[in-house]
């Protein structure tokens, strides 16, 4: 770099995940395969909370993510810089009571 050149400097914003009590419960009682598949789906939402992958639920302030036939169901809150996943659970019943 020149004596004139700026230096750019660019800054990771990271958001905190944190999870309903009965979420953290499913996601452990699912197969230890599929958990760290959902575990690392999780883990890129805290440098971005809305991934290509992404999709917006009609009727509620939720986005879901698919993970092979599970569902990981999640709300996104700007000011604060959090993640809430709300829900994780086959397809065929995550929509259910959620």
């Amino acid at each position: 770099m020149g004596t004139g050149a700026k230096r750019l400097e660019s800054r990771v914003i990271s958001y905190r995940i944190e999870f309903k009590a009965s979420t953290a419960k499913s996601l452990a009682t699912l197969p230890p395969k599929i958990q760290r598949r959902i575990q690392g789906v999780i883990t890129t939402l805290e440098s971005n909370p809305l991934p290509p992958a992404a999709t917006k639920l009609t009727g509620r302030d939720a986005y879901r993510i698919r993970v092979n036939d599970y569902r990981i169901i999640y709300s996104v809150h700007e000011r604060v810089l959090t993640v809430i996943v709300v829900a994780i659970g086959h397809r065929r019943e995550i929509y259910r009571d959620n």
